[in-house]
Order: structure tokens, then C-alpha cells, then sequence
């Protein structure tokens, strides 16, 4: 029964910082459109930089999530299966757009993670 608790806490603890990125991006929607899931997990993450928030509180369920993510985009991929109609015209374009992003975004983590490893090599000397 305490575990269920603590996993209800955990769970709830995540809701509130994904509802409160909701509505931030609700009320800055006038000066710039930012997705209320990405504002949520800006928020995360300034709360567990500043150590705010411990990684503790939240471990469990995250790491539960993680787990199981591709089982949470077995929706989208079925309403993207559902809409093939709608994007056969531009497949192409689509495919060429999702390999150029991936590459970007893999290089652009590599880079990200080469200065984080030489910024935490040069403080540990």
C-alpha cells in the first residue's frame, strides 16, 4: 500500500509540472507558441538542476515511463497508418525532412555531449 502511494505521489508530481507547462504556453501563446509538453519538461528540468526537485521523488515512475515509451506511440503511429490518404502526395518530402532532422539532431547531441564531457573533465582536474 505505501508503494502505490508513493507512485500515485509520483505520478501527480509529473502532472503538475506538465499542467503548469500547459499553462505557460497557454499564456505566453500570444508572443510565442511553445507546446505545453515542452514547457513542462523545461520546468523539469530547472527543477532538477537547482536540485529543487530531487531525482528521488520522481525515479520511480520516470524511469517506468522510459521503459515503456514506444508503447506510447503506438497511437500516433496507428493515426499516422489511419491518415496515409492525407500525406501519400508528399511521402517523399516527409521522409527526406525526418532523415535530414535525425541526422541534425544527432550531431547536434554529439556536440552537446563532447562539451559537456570536456566541461566536466576540466572541473574534476
Amino acid at each position: 500500500m505505501k508503494n502505490i502511494i508513493k507512485i500515485l505521489i509520483q505520478i501527480a508530481i509529473i502532472y503538475i509540472i506538465y499542467s503548469a507547462g500547459n499553462l505557460i504556453s497557454r499564456l505566453i501563446s500570444n508572443v510565442i507558441v511553445i507546446p505545453g509538453s515542452i514547457m513542462g519538461m523545461v520546468i523539469l528540468l530547472v527543477l532538477l538542476s537547482t536540485n529543487v526537485l530531487k531525482l528521488s521523488v520522481i525515479e520511480e515512475t520516470s524511469s517506468f515511463m522510459l521503459k515503456y515509451m514506444s508503447f506510447f506511440f503506438v497511437p500516433i503511429a496507428v493515426g499516422i497508418m489511419d491518415s496515409y490518404k492525407l500525406i501519400r502526395d508528399s511521402i517523399f518530402q516527409i521522409m527526406i525532412i525526418l532523415f535530414v532532422s535525425c541526422i541534425f539532431v544527432m550531431y547536434v547531441s554529439c556536440k552537446v555531449t563532447d562539451i559537456l564531457i570536456s566541461y566536466k573533465e576540466k572541473n574534476h582536474d
